[in-house]
């Protein structure tokens, strides 16, 4: 059952993402889906529905301080920037990425990494409207988001974890 309204809410913010349009003049991509109707989403800022709550998100280039050196992220994916977790009662550290992969690509990544295990796993649309999203559980916690907008692949991560080792870079392999 709880799969099925999971599953529910991402197909609803895809078609909230397949209704969006902008009419900003300007040449960066247009923002992601948003689970938000807020009318001043931009390129540069935006929110999320994440498996932690709604993430609204600054793509300034920089990660949040403290954020993990050794983060798993796909190959050639580059930093976009950070956000701040709404709603929530623990502190979070979210940082964001995009990547020249398609999103399915990029969700198959975190759903076949050694690095991470996840739970929850969960996706919906295809190439160009699609949002995927899981639960990390080890060796961080707090979650993994994929979605693609207007051919742009967007990576959102949210750790929750209270250890102080999350947000230091982990030991030596």
């Amino acid at each position: 059952m709880k799969s099925r309204l999971a599953v529910g809410l991402l197909l609803g913010c895809l078609v909230a993402a397949a209704g969006c349009s902008s009419s900003s003049s300007s040449t960066a991509s247009p923002a992601p889906a948003t689970a938000s109707s807020t009318p001043a989403s931009t390129a540069q800022n935006f929110q999320v529905a994440t498996p932690n709550g709604q993430v609204s998100l600054s793509l300034d280039g920089q990660l949040p301080p403290n954020w993990p050196s050794q983060f798993p992220v796909p190959a050639g994916a580059k930093v976009a920037g950070s956000g701040s977790l709404g709603g929530s009662s623990s502190t979070a550290l979210v940082g964001a990425y995009t990547t020249s992969e398609s999103a399915p690509d990029a969700f198959a990544f975190y759903q076949a990494s050694s690095k991470l295990t996840t739970s929850d796993q969960k996706s919906a649309g295809a190439e160009t409207h699609y949002l995927g999203s899981a639960k990390i559980t080890a060796p961080y916690t707090g979650s993994v988001t994929v979605v693609s907008h207007s051919g742009t692949s967007y990576i959102v991560i949210v750790l929750t974890s209270s250890r102080s080792s999350a947000s230091a870079s982990p030991a030596a392999s």
